[in-house]
């Protein structure tokens, strides 16, 4: 999170194993800003997505808030790929394909997601976070509930939304939750005077 006089710019990470449907999530919130225009790099055979703009509204102390989304796409052989997505990233939303036979590459994207951030001093607590079931419509049979229990997510813990493969975004509710989130934790770090 950087900040100066007038506004404040922060970083959200959208993370997931590939194939999860980060881009196509991207492109949602993206969407929805009707100036902002997902861009896209490659790194080796990653491809690295990110969309960036300004909050329409003012922050409740006349800064104003822009927003920088990263996501990678691609098979991530490398930890290093991750852990620079998650540097200095003030909002998490981890993306999971509701496929039961994708459930491993969730796994270890999730514990890869724990393990760079441990190993570099990152406390996932200290930052907005939602996960997000995506491509829930294909499978008729999708329990969110059994799935936050085998990936050992504790009930009410981080906020979990689903989507559908028709609307990636789901109403934006998992990006907006994390958004919230930054801000609550903006509006803390002001009262108390830091």
């Amino acid at each position: 999170m950087e900040q100066d006089g007038r506004q404040v710019s922060v970083k959200v990470a959208l993370t997931g194993a590939a194939d999860a449907g980060k881009l196509a999530v991207l492109r949602g919130i993206a969407g929805r800003y009707g100036s902002a225009t997902v861009r896209e790099h490659a790194v080796g055979p990653l491809r690295v997505h990110r969309v960036e703009w300004t909050e329409p509204g003012a922050l409740p102390d006349g800064r104003f808030l822009n927003v920088a989304v990263h996501s990678l796409t691609g098979r991530v052989d490398y930890n290093a790929a991750e852990e620079l997505l998650l540097r200095a990233a003030a909002g998490v939303v981890f993306v999971v394909d509701v496929d039961p036979m994708k459930f491993q590459a969730t796994w270890d994207s999730l514990m890869r997601l724990s393990e760079n951030t441990r190993r570099n001093g990152y406390d996932l607590r200290s930052v907005g976070i939602a996960i997000q079931y995506h491509r829930a419509d294909l499978y008729p049979n999708f329990d969110p509930a059994q799935l936050d229990a085998r990936l050992g997510v504790p009930p009410g813990l981080i906020p979990r939304f689903v989507s559908t493969s028709r609307v990636p975004d789901a109403e934006g509710m998992a990006f907006d939750s994390v958004i919230a989130q930054i801000k609550s934790r903006l509006d803390l770090a002001d009262d108390s005077g830091g």
